[in-house]
């Protein structure tokens, strides 16, 4: 299956197929930041699905008049409306929409995303027949280097919280069929809104953007309830990866010393609220072991030395300070 890819109407042409299309119990919510374009493509894939969302909620700050505008054209047609995203970043914004949700379901889908026709129908299935599942999502199928993208190496490892520390992401290439996994990506996925409204968003991350490891909190907090996520990859969602505003480029091949600063705290913070031992202290040990490419530990800092990274000495000042300030924040915050 590979339902993406096959083009729907451009954008400018809202399709009326959900004038009859069955409308089941989920709110979706799209956090959203001056990216119109982008923003109307999203919302018109999400009117193209094969059952019917009962509403969509938008997360707009109060300077963006733009995405605004995209909202009120599309509302005229079909149930979507603006909620003023109150808060820091992304979390501010899925928080004030979050509030709103009424629903069974609550989706969170990314505003630079392009949705295949059937995954609100395919997500719900997955749901609906998995009793220990809370949240899936599908393939986060990237195109900021489409050629790249269209020949890299599909596999099995996504989403996985190994047991010597490391997190798997790959939901960008994942492989094979359905499956229950331990994190999903937050660009696509859909979750039980009676979990969702209980655990909220970690609203103690750093980042005035897009707080990163997020998705590892509510992970983690599925975990805690022993329960699991579902990936498919069968359904691929076209992620366009629009331009930011924020300093976080680090997932954009950047550099930028307090966005390295604050994804390494929020790593150790997050672990250190909502990871039960060992996995806590095994994850904590990874991380100076091993480490990622984006806050290196050992491994990662010597790979890097020798390709010559100009950005070694910053990255892991960055990375240290940030990892123990994570930690202290951490224990400061379950001692009080």
């Amino acid at each position: 299956m590979n339902s993406a890819v096959k083009r729907e109407p451009e954008v400018g042409e809202v399709s009326c197929r959900t004038a009859a299309a069955p409308v089941v119990p989920v709110n979706l919510i799209v956090p959203t930041l001056k990216r119109g374009k982008y923003l109307r493509r999203c919302l018109e894939s999400i009117f193209r699905q094969t059952v019917a969302p009962s509403e969509v909620l938008v997360g707009i700050r109060a300077d963006d008049s733009e995405s605004r505008d995209v909202v009120k054209d599309i509302a005229v047609k079909y149930p979507v409306r603006c909620v003023e995203a109150r808060g820091v970043g992304v979390i501010g914004s899925m928080s004030s929409c979050l509030a709103e949700t009424r629903e069974a379901f609550v989706g969170l889908i990314d505003d630079d995303v392009e949705l295949a026709s059937d995954w609100l129908e395919t997500m719900l299935k997955h749901l609906e027949s998995n009793y220990d599942v809370l949240g899936a999502a599908g393939r986060d199928f990237l195109q900021d280097q489409p050629e790249m993208r269209r020949s890299e190496m599909r596999v099995m490892d996504v989403g996985v919280m190994h047991w010597y520390g490391r997190n798997s992401g790959n939901h960008h290439r994942g492989a094979g069929g359905p499956r229950r996994v331990d994190i999903l990506r937050g660009s696509n996925c859909l979750f039980r809104g009676a979990f969702l409204r209980s655990v909220g968003f970690e609203k103690r991350l750093l980042g005035s953007g897009a707080q990163v490891d997020w998705e590892l909190a509510l992970a983690l907090q599925a975990i805690q309830r022993k329960k699991r996520l579902f990936y498919d990859p069968t359904v691929e969602v076209i992620h366009h990866v629009a331009p930011r505003h924020d300093a976080d480029c680090l997932q954009r091949g950047g550099f930028d010393q307090r966005a390295t600063y604050e994804c390494a705290f929020n790593e150790a913070f997050v672990i250190g609220i909502h990871a039960a031992n060992p996995r806590r202290w095994i994850a904590r040990v990874y991380q100076v072991v091993c480490g990622n490419p984006l806050a290196p530990g050992i491994y990662h800092a010597v790979f890097q030395a020798a390709r010559g990274d100009r950005w070694l000495k910053a990255r892991l000042a960055a990375t240290i300070k940030g990892r123990l300030d994570g930690i202290r924040n951490a224990r400061a915050t379950l001692k009080g």
